[in-house]
């Protein structure tokens, strides 16, 4: 069973419904969605088995649907459901775990209130646990240096290639957003959150314009950040060359028509990051910035690195891309064949599976 707020819509979320994902033979799964949203939502509407539940810490529906419907293992994902194992633990009787998908002293960081209060009960409730799957080596080396204990093991990212599909041409995708075929077109796929440093990318592609003329920048994702970035756009007059097209059924197709992604993330949790594996798909190369166990998976064969998260190392980056265009498209073949050799859907569950066997017979 996987526990994790009904609000989620990042990629925690993500890599809950890709576990619970009906074409994963290896073993049986529900979401529990903690309150309603974008997750819950998501969950109704697709093939997985759910249930909500209240958002209530010291709930006790949730410990009698775990300890009355033969639940082996419960997995908790994110900071208020590790607050609510902290509550509940002693009355759970079978293993739990937490999987963390991204750098707990960083979860809060939009917000300075929950950030002072929120982060030390999160940290709390992470530390009530005996067993962790982190979604890259660099969570399992944080844990590790915080002096966490309990048995700590990494599961990647994987990709479902069978359904990737794109539905609209390039072409087609470009008269759409009304953008000329011979554009350069740089996209970045990532909620608007302070996190993820769409400011300095905005601020590296105004330096751009200044020297290339025919470049575009597609921004794709939502969030709290969007009034202050729209604002920004038109001051540094971008609003011909920027787009924020908000949140996207399929993001796959903004890629495509592309000419290469930009992640200058902060941190990212997971490993690779969705975009990595979401541009490689579809043979698209990508700027980016060594975060999420990228620093071992990615080379100058198959990206372009951002040497650390100022606009101008971005400018830089992106400017190299730019002037590395003939070689794009061989660099995102060398993306492809990482991603289809290592970062599969198929890998990711045989590597839960493994863990979950492990921790079953108290070898984990």
């Amino acid at each position: 069973m996987h526990i994790i707020s009904g609000n989620d819509n990042g990629g925690g979320g993500n890599h809950v419904l890709n576990i619970c994902n009906k074409s994963n033979g290896n073993f049986e799964n529900i979401i529990g969605c903690v309150g309603e949203g974008p997750l819950y939502s998501k969950a109704k509407t697709i093939d997985v088995s759910y249930k909500l539940f209240t958002n209530k810490l010291n709930n006790m529906e949730l410990v009698d649907f775990i300890n009355q419907n033969s639940i082996n293992i419960v997995n908790f994902h994110g900071a208020k459901p590790f607050l609510m194992h902290l509550i509940l633990k002693r009355k759970i009787k079978v293993p739990t775990v937490a999987v963390i998908h991204s750098d707990f002293r960083y979860d809060f960081l939009n917000n300075k209130v929950k950030y002072f209060i929120l982060t030390p009960l999160s940290i709390k409730g992470l530390k009530s646990f005996n067993n962790y799957i982190c979604v890259s080596n660099n969570l399992k080396e944080l844990l590790e240096e915080k002096k966490f204990t309990g048995s700590k093991a990494v599961v990647n990212n994987g990709i479902d290639i069978k359904k990737i599909s794109v539905a609209t041409s390039p072409e087609d995708m470009r008269n759409y957003l009304k953008l000329n075929q011979q554009d350069f077109v740089y996209i970045m796929v990532a909620r608007l959150h302070p996190i993820k440093n769409h400011k300095e990318v905005i601020l590296a592609f105004r330096k751009l314009t200044l020297q290339f003329h025919d470049v575009k920048l597609l921004l794709v994702g939502e969030g709290e950040l969007r009034p202050q970035l729209e604002k920004l756009i038109v001051d540094l007059e971008l609003k011909n060359s920027v787009t924020i097209v908000g949140n996207v059924t399929n993001p796959i197709d903004y890629i495509n028509c592309s000419n290469i992604s930009v992640l200058a993330s902060l941190s990212e949790g997971g490993a690779p990051p969705l975009t990595v594996l979401e541009s490689g798909i579809v043979g698209k190369t990508l700027i980016y910035t060594e975060v999420g166990d990228l620093e071992s998976i990615l080379d100058e064969n198959s990206g372009y690195k951002i040497e650390n998260q100022s606009n101008e190392n971005i400018y830089k980056a992106m400017s190299a891309a730019y002037l590395d265009v003939n070689n794009l498209k061989v660099k995102g073949e060398n993306l492809y064949n990482i991603v289809v050799k290592k970062f599969t859907i198929e890998k990711f569950w045989e590597s839960y599976l493994r863990i979950y066997k492990n921790i079953l017979k108290n070898k984990f």
